[in-house]
């Protein structure tokens, strides 16, 4: 079940490591004075949804701690998990801004901190002051650049370098990395037997190490010149 998390802190500090990273920490002070203000900050469980496709536009969530999946309903077969997000990472702007549905189905990966502000407040804000608007642009054309990015590496790159950058991408400051090979297959859009044979590749020479529901990048470096292979 979602938990608020109640704050008495000034504007500044109750954004946390949202002032310092991502999207909000190259908008201008008084848009984060702003969002410090009029959100506030919601736990998540792992596996708990924040929104599913189709839902009606609820607010904007910045995610501080933790990690969200994002998964787009495919017709006519199960949702494809296509991203797997880190703190940092805001969504929610595009069906606000365009009053429709949600496209995604957003849920919780690992236990979350989020930062949520209401739709209502957002289009309100936005009416009163207008200039904003290229912000929240700025937001919705950073989520497009990755959909993009990702779509390219599954269309150029081979397996071993798709799942090199994943790995890349997900790992831990201590470079571990959490998660069943099915929900890895899903990440890079994967069957099962490809993961495996680009994840022994990887074992087989030393750059990542298998661990039982882990795996942990040993060779940075070499990992990094795998991710470009074609």
């Amino acid at each position: 079940m979602v938990q608020m998390v109640q704050s008495d802190q000034k504007p500044a500090a109750r954004l946390g490591t949202l002032n310092k990273t991502g999207w909000l920490s190259d908008q201008p002070q008084d848009l984060r004075n702003w969002i410090a203000r009029n959100g506030r900050w919601l736990r998540y469980t792992p596996r708990e949804t924040l929104y599913l496709a189709g839902d009606t536009p609820d607010g904007l969530y910045g995610l501080a701690n933790g990690t969200l999946e994002l998964s787009f309903p495919l017709p006519g077969s199960d949702p494809v998990v296509f991203h797997r997000a880190e703190p940092g990472f805001w969504i929610g702007e595009a069906a606000i801004l365009s009053s429709e549905p949600r496209m995604v189905t957003v849920t919780a990966a690992s236990e979350c901190l989020v930062f949520f502000v209401p739709a209502a407040k957002l289009t309100a804000l936005l009416e009163a002051e207008p200039h904003h608007w290229r912000s929240f642009y700025d937001q919705s054309n950073r989520n497009l650049k990755t959909a993009l990015m990702l779509l390219s590496e599954t269309l150029s790159l081979t397996p071993r370098a798709r799942l090199a950058r994943l790995l890349l991408r997900i790992a831990d400051p201590r470079g571990e990395v959490t998660g069943s090979q099915q929900e890895l297959g899903q990440l890079v859009g994967m069957p099962r037997s490809t993961l495996r044979r680009a994840l022994a590749s990887l074992v087989k020479t030393g750059v990542v190490k298998s661990g039982y529901g882990r795996l942990v990048v040993a060779d940075r470096a070499a990992l990094e010149r795998i991710a470009t292979d074609r």
